[in-house]
């Protein structure tokens, strides 16, 4: 499937995120939010995973403000992933890009390689990703921490987590069609 790009403040965002996410979710998903608390620009992921943990969502969710997801433990947060074997596993951080992206939320098939806007190399992750484009990585770092609005990561964490919890509403309203349709035909 294509990769897409929504503004955050699209009214269909979290429909569109849904549509293409709902192909690759479902009850054996991973989901691991990169990222850190510690810094705004990058606590897209942490928000993200805090707010599908208080929604309840019924899949195992790497990173949270609480238990961050980030260079330091990513690769023992890999490991575990690997060693559970999960059909699918969803891949969410933030990026840097032009100052005409900010706020672009990009969905695609495939993996992230986290830190890469910044430098790092860290292993990537991933069958599926999200990556929010938070700012411009045409700045300097400090300015990029001092410059950066929580409201605009906050924002784009509760469509992106709408658009999440969208696509696993829309197999679980599938699941029933289809369960409700077996049960007719053997009527």
């Amino acid at each position: 499937m294509n990769p897409i790009e929504v503004h955050y403040k699209n009214n269909f965002a979290n429909i569109k995120i849904g549509h293409y996410l709902s192909e690759y979710l479902n009850q054996h998903t991973a989901i691991i939010c990169i990222g850190t608390d510690k810094c705004i620009i990058d606590s897209l992921g942490p928000l993200i995973g805090t707010m599908l943990v208080k929604k309840n969502i019924s899949v195992d969710v790497f990173g949270t403000l609480d238990k961050p997801v980030h260079a330091l433990n990513l690769n023992e947060n890999i490991k575990t992933i690997k060693n559970k074997k999960y059909n699918n596993v969803l891949a969410i951080d933030a990026c840097l890009s032009n100052k005409k992206k900010q706020g672009i939320i990009e969905v695609r098939h495939g993996p992230i390689n986290p830190g890469k806007g910044i430098g790092k190399y860290l292993p990537e992750i991933g069958d599926v990703s999200i990556i929010g484009i938070v700012d411009s990585s045409e700045k300097e770092f400090n300015d990029l921490v001092q410059d950066t609005r929580l409201s605009l990561i906050y924002e784009m964490a509760e469509v992106i987590s709408e658009g999440i919890l969208t696509a696993f509403n829309m197999n679980n309203n599938i699941g029933e069609y289809l369960c409700d349709q077996a049960s007719l035909s053997r009527t």
